[in-house]
């Protein structure tokens, strides 16, 4: 028998799980599924498939395999009627329910549920379906009713920890967390009980760690289990203030698997310190860079915290958080070329999207030009809206000079002269374009007095900076 948990990946809910598969575990689920045969297994493949994209909040691709899978349901449907076989029309029937809702066919997803039912209404697996169906579409307490149908049908003790999971989420779902609650730590200890202890060595001879919303066969429906039924018991620890038992319960999932997303976003949120928090969300962002949750949650992270923008390692969570950051800052030019290239390696990506838009319109205008001598805040505000400058405000400012104290980073002091190249005014960093030789000799462990002209955006080092002409420099007072 197949099991179906799902992830949600696509739903709203805030107890929505989702992870990210490697490019390696994606490669071996299209591996599996080129060599899969049979219905079930090639359905369940692309389902598996299109719920990691969605994990990955890449829509699009997500859609192309609920699309597959939907054909595969279709298709079974008719040859098992021409067939005049039964059970196995509504097996068709309910992955066709299961499909169509995952693609927003809401009308017809219901209809094939309600027929499936219909046709094994003493099926334990055709009423799990149909309470994942309903979850999708919004309809809990069916959802409810259903997975309880399939807890009483159910014979197996792996199958009925399986609906009892299904029966949990349902009622998280409906707002009955006290009994969901109840259901998932006795699903949670049973499944680590002496009862699965055959099981668990089977998993352990096996190494099976990939986590499916549609598992096949029992190694990957318990480790599966296991690992949903954690992350949801410890989401209600951790939304109910219970926070050492919540942070034991994601350390159990990370035992098991240690890049578990979920579990990693979970303790940041639990951290301690900010360092700490800072480690968990790296660690986070290497197992999924695009959750969006997360994105909002380390976001949150840096406003309080004020952090600099991370270093990055070159991997893809890396750089979405040094995106992140550089939105965080303000310094939207530099956001849009870490994005772009995000994009270039992830073209169908939603969150890279997003964050690219954001960094688009972010400062899409200034109110005026700065002032002859500019405050930090004026500073700021050209260095990221300078992209958006109309033709004759350009004009304007080439023709413009302004004064200001500014620290220099260091000094080369030869023959009565000073050579300076960068630094900053007010904590907004500032550049040459080359460095510059000035007559006399200048203390640069106080700011000096510089007149300058502007004459765009550049980097410096890790950061957007001012790109300035300089006219002059004198001691400061």
């Amino acid at each position: 028998m197949r099991r179906v948990l799902l992830l949600l990946a696509l739903s709203s809910s805030l107890l929505a799980e989702s992870r990210i598969a490697s490019d390696f575990e994606l490669a071996q689920m299209e591996k599996q599924l080129a060599t899969a045969h049979g219905f079930e297994a090639q359905l369940s493949g692309h389902a598996n498939l299109g719920d990691v994209r969605a994990a990955r909040n890449e829509p699009s691709l997500a859609s192309r395999e609920y699309r597959t899978a939907y054909d595969l349901a279709a298709r079974e449907r008719l040859d098992a009627r021409r067939d005049a076989q039964l059970a196995r029309y509504a097996t068709a029937t309910s992955y066709a329910a299961l499909a169509a809702a995952k693609l927003h066919r809401d009308a017809e997803a219901f209809a094939f549920a309600e027929e499936a039912v219909r046709y094994a209404s003493d099926d334990a697996e055709t009423w799990n379906l149909y309470a994942s169906a309903m979850r999708i579409l919004g309809y809990p307490r069916k959802a409810v009713s259903a997975a309880r149908n399939a807890v009483t049908l159910a014979k197996k003790p792996l199958d009925v920890a399986v609906d009892q999971y299904a029966l949990a989420t349902a009622l998280l779902d409906s707002g009955e967390s006290a009994e969901a609650e109840t259901l998932l730590v006795k699903l949670t200890e049973s499944l680590r009980s002496e009862r699965f202890a055959s099981l668990r060595n089977d998993v352990a001879r096996q190494e099976s760690f990939e986590i499916y919303s549609s598992a096949h066969g029992d190694v990957a429906a318990y480790v599966s289990l296991l690992n949903r039924a954690q992350l949801r018991l410890a989401r209600l620890y951790e939304e109910r203030g219970r926070n050492e038992l919540a942070r034991r319960t994601y350390e159990r999932v990370l035992d098991a698997r240690s890049d578990d997303a979920t579990a990693l976003a979970g303790l940041a949120r639990l951290a301690t310190s900010s360092d700490e928090r800072e480690r968990r969300f790296a660690e986070a962002f290497e197992a999924n860079p695009f959750d969006r949750e997360l994105v909002a949650q380390y976001r949150a992270f840096l406003h309080s915290s004020a952090r600099a923008t991370p270093a990055s390692n070159g991997s893809t969570g890396s750089e979405v958080r040094r995106a992140i950051a550089q939105l965080v800052r303000g310094e939207s030019r530099a956001a849009r070329e870490t994005l772009d290239a995000l994009l270039a390696k992830f073209p169908a990506n939603e969150t890279l999207r997003t964050l690219r838009v954001e960094a688009e319109h972010a400062n899409a205008s200034i109110a005026a030009l700065p002032s002859p001598n500019p405050t930090a805040a004026e500073l700021r505000a050209l260095r990221d809206g300078y992209d958006a400058l109309a033709p004759e405000q350009r004009v304007a400012l080439d023709a413009m000079t302004f004064t200001s104290l500014a620290t220099f980073e260091s000094a080369q002091v030869a023959n009565a002269q000073t050579t300076l190249a960068s630094g900053t005014i007010y904590g907004v960093a500032f550049r040459f374009s080359e460095p510059t030789i000035f007559a006399g000799t200048f203390d640069t462990s106080a700011p000096l007095r510089l007149t300058y002209r502007i004459l765009g955006v550049t980097r410096a080092g890790d950061e957007d900076a001012l790109l300035l002409e300089p006219v002059r420099v004198e001691g400061g007072r």
